[in-house]
């Protein structure tokens, strides 16, 4: 039982009711809510990869880990190094199996190269020689893999290719959700710049990274809007729009109150300490993504 807890919490489960909402959206914005073999292993795929990259991540961070994320570095020592390995590589093998079923039941081997390729960049985030988390512009290969990617393989295998406005709301909410990981990982700050890891907010300063996060977060949300203009009649359209603003109301409000801690003149051990206690990523996600659900559910009752 030691063992299963500690492969639960290197998978990060304090994330997975946010996993479990998010997958409920691709069925409901594209009105097909049915159940059949693609669409199982789909999901299999997508938990496995996902919580993949939860597990590269403790691995590869698991010195940084021990002053910070105790509980994900512990995980890791419980489980071993080696178990965690294998771990790793039978959630890899088994995702890929499934993942070229798919492409043959749907009859297009191109899905299987997407899951692939969006692999890859999940892995080297993390992974050296690639190790994308600290390398400048290529850090933003995250929203890729971790947001777009998982997305789009969803809804490409329950309704197919998404229609221009939806594939447009995807990017937009990807630019969004990215600002608001930028801001998870700055808090981070001190023992990355100890450990040498030159992450987005040790290259780029601390400040400057809340600031680049707001500004991704609001231009997110703004594309968004578009897109759901698009989609929906005006009436609708403003109620989708209204529960948007209010559900990512919370971390953009959050993001502000953190880059006003970020520019105070004391020390930055203090303004870390003042940005754990007032950051909440997990919920900030879990907000921006039940406001999604809503929306979603709109689309499938009035779409």
């Amino acid at each position: 039982m030691s063992k299963i807890r500690a492969y639960l919490k290197a998978c990060r489960m304090e994330y997975l009711p946010a996993e479990i909402l998010g997958v409920l959206i691709p069925f409901l914005i594209s009105g097909k809510f049915v159940i059949n073999l693609p669409i199982i292993e789909a999901l299999i795929v997508f938990f496995l990869l996902y919580w993949c990259g939860f597990l590269i991540n403790a691995l590869e961070d698991v010195e940084v880990d021990e002053k910070y994320k105790k509980y994900v570095a512990s995980a890791v020592h419980e489980l071993g190094r080696d178990l965690l390995k294998l771990i790793i590589i039978l959630h890899l093998i088994i995702s890929f199996v499934l993942a070229f079923h798919i492409s043959l039941q749907i009859s297009n081997i191109w899905l299987f190269v997407f899951v692939a390729i969006s692999t890859f960049f999940g892995l080297s985030y993390s992974i050296k020689p690639f190790h994308f988390k600290v390398r400048g512009v290529f850090h933003s290969t995250l929203a890729f893999s971790a947001m777009f990617a998982p997305f789009f393989f969803l809804y490409y295998v329950i309704a197919g290719f998404p229609p221009f406005s939806i594939f447009f709301i995807i990017i937009a909410l990807t630019i969004t959700h990215y600002g608001i990981a930028l801001v998870n990982q700055s808090q981070d700050y001190i023992e990355d710049k100890e450990a040498g890891l030159a992450t987005p907010a040790v290259r780029w300063g601390l400040a400057e990274t809340l600031i680049i996060a707001l500004i991704l977060s609001i231009v997110g949300l703004f594309f968004s809007f578009i897109g759901i203009w698009t989609f929906f009649n005006e009436y609708l359209a403003l109620i989708a729009s209204l529960i948007l603003i209010f559900a990512y109301s919370f971390p953009v409000r959050g993001i502000w109150k953190l880059i006003k801690i970020a520019i105070e003149r004391a020390e930055i051990v203090e303004k870390i300490a003042k940005m754990r206690k007032m950051l909440n990523y997990p919920l900030w996600q879990m907000s921006g993504i039940m406001g999604l659900l809503i929306i979603s559910v709109i689309v499938f009752v009035f779409g």
